[in-house]
């Protein structure tokens, strides 16, 4: 028995050195892909459909696939994937963008806690807060504080595009961005807004992080304060504002 187990273990690491190094070439020559231990132990898939890859990129091969809503073991991080364990024993790497955290394997102090906010935010605007400071949580960054007053603005600036059919940063009643924050009486000293037009909160927020310049805002250590503004849009379903200051 002592003997089938060392062999189990043996293969175990053959197979998930093999997953790694059997593309060795492209990934060694980059020397950018550095196995990680993070203290995330689960992560929920908010991806309709997942590919599971052998390493951490996609120009590697599609091993398998997990799906929204499923629960998986993570064992590290390799360059913004995750090395995760699935339900059927086979060690693959799925992109971080389409997860967020589960189970923790030392929670951190600040999680049993509601992130930092203020009252007069809808529903949709409370869960789009939480998901941002997951996502700045989960990189290492502090939570944003929700305020009121930015709240407002966004609000009012996704009103504005509803009621008048455009989408763009420049509104023809409120100006720039920044010239509508100086209209509301907002001081700040940095600033950057994000917009999406979309059904549901969760896929606006994946739509935003899958692009550069939005996941920039929202990851930026230049920002200390967020405010949120949803309503409804017959173009899309919802239309959203992100606006984000540094006090």
């Amino acid at each position: 028995m002592k003997r089938r187990i060392t062999i189990f273990i043996c293969c175990f690491v053959l197979v998930f050195s093999f997953a790694f190094t059997g593309y060795g070439n492209s990934v060694h020559a980059q020397e950018r892909y550095i196995y990680k231990w993070i203290n995330i132990s689960q992560v929920e898939i908010t991806a309709y459909k997942l590919n599971v890859r052998t390493g951490p990129s996609t120009a590697f091969p599609i091993i398998n696939h997990v799906s929204r809503g499923q629960k998986i073991e993570v064992m590290g991080a390799l360059a913004g994937w995750y090395v995760v364990h699935l339900p059927d024993n086979s060690i693959g790497v799925i992109s971080s963008t389409y997860t967020r955290p589960y189970k923790y394997h030392n929670p951190p102090a600040n999680t049993s806690k509601p992130a930092p906010t203020t009252t007069g935010l809808s529903a949709d605007e409370q869960k789009m807060v939480d998901l941002i400071n997951a996502e700045r949580l989960k990189n290492g960054l502090s939570s944003l504080k929700a305020d009121s007053s930015l709240a407002k603005v966004a609000r009012t600036k996704a009103q504005d595009m509803a009621d008048n059919s455009y989408f763009s940063h420049n509104s023809p009643t409120y100006g720039t961005p920044f010239e509508m924050l100086k209209k509301f009486g907002i001081t700040y000293r940095a600033a950057g807004e994000n917009i999406a037009g979309n059904s549901t909160v969760e896929k606006a927020q994946t739509a935003l992080l899958n692009s550069a310049g939005h996941r920039a805002n929202i990851l930026s250590k230049n920002y200390d304060t967020v405010g949120i503004g949803i309503v409804n849009d017959k173009r899309y379903g919802k239309v959203f504002v992100q606006l984000f200051i540094k006090k």
